[in-house]
């Protein structure tokens, strides 16, 4: 039942029904859709009130039921996060409810269950987690421990995104991006992400771009208009990128990254510009008002105010 991004809705309808059947134990077997609806559902099923309360700020009283992700998909990493991101449709907003107790108490990460995942559903979920990669390893929480988790899942996720796409049936490229995105999902549950992110909800809410495009669309804007504030991570993230940087200054690999990275969204078939979605320039000033409060636009390595989401969807 959960169709498209999830809804208080979905989730109520979920709670109910586990309520109702007394049921012991909840899975999310799907793509991050799905698994969030599970998660949401196993924690929420044993609280008093409704979905939209917690949606709205209401405290968690505690644990919920023992909760089983099962990624079909290589993206969001949500098997391994402690939040669930949910749309209310009556008020127009999308965000997270988070918490401890969200944590799946298992979870099972098998690439043959990514095989059949269609190229375009390749591509959007892999650029996702290229996104969450490199702006976990970027951002200003960025630590040396999630640093190895952010690194390595660029690593991955770099060197098999394309064969994926193009070859779906590559055991070992659906491996690479599995456990690439199980990796960025770990890192940025502690480091937040970037600007990509920050955006992504209002433009994906609105214009009902899917989360994965909109973050490949602007994940190569995002990192341009940052560079100066990262030059050595964002060189480093070229090397992570298979980019020979010998003899390269900082700046100059570090531009090398967003020319990497453009490379394989480009290869994977990502759009370029949002005007293909509808969005219009008179558009901008809501959009931006509405992804302001976003705490990604703080964590990237240059902090985005509404003068400098301008200049990024401009």
């Amino acid at each position: 039942a959960v169709e498209g991004e999830p809804t208080l809705d979905m989730v109520q309808a979920a709670v109910d029904t586990a309520q109702q059947e007394q049921v012991e134990v909840v899975i999310g077997i799907g793509g991050g859709s799905a698994m969030d609806v599970g998660k949401a559902a196993a924690t929420l099923c044993t609280q008093e009130g409704k979905v939209a309360e917690y949606h709205r700020g209401r405290s968690l009283s505690g644990p919920g039921l023992p909760y089983t992700s099962v990624p079909t998909t290589a993206g969001t990493g949500s098997e391994v996060t402690n939040n669930a991101v949910l749309t209310d449709l009556e008020r127009g907003i999308k965000k997270s409810i988070r918490g401890a107790h969200l944590f799946a108490a298992v979870a099972l990460v098998d690439p043959l269950l990514t095989v059949s995942l269609p190229p375009e559903a390749t591509a959007s979920s892999g650029a996702d987690a290229l996104c969450q990669g490199i702006e976990s390893f970027v951002g200003i929480g960025a630590q040396p421990p999630s640093d190895g988790l952010a690194g390595q899942a660029i690593r991955l996720i770099g060197r098999s995104l394309v064969r994926a796409y193009e070859q779906g049936s590559d055991i070992d490229a659906r491996s690479d991006m599995l456990y690439g995105s199980l990796l960025a999902g770990m890192a940025m549950t502690n480091t937040r992400l970037g600007g990509a992110h920050g955006v992504a909800s209002p433009l994906g809410l609105g214009y009902h771009i899917p989360h994965g495009i909109v973050c490949g669309l602007l994940l190569p804007h995002v990192m341009e208009y940052s560079l100066e504030h990262g030059l050595d991570k964002y060189a480093e993230v070229a090397r992570l990128l298979n980019v020979d940087t010998q003899g390269m200054s900082s700046r100059e690999a570090a531009q090398q990254a967003v020319v990497a990275v453009r490379r394989i969204l480009d290869t994977i078939g990502m759009p370029s510009h949002l005007s293909g979605f509808g969005v219009k320039r008179g558009d901008l000033a809501q959009i931006i008002d509405q992804a302001l409060p976003s705490a990604n636009l703080k964590n990237n390595p240059r902090p985005l105010g509404a003068e400098d989401l301008q200049v990024i969807l401009g």
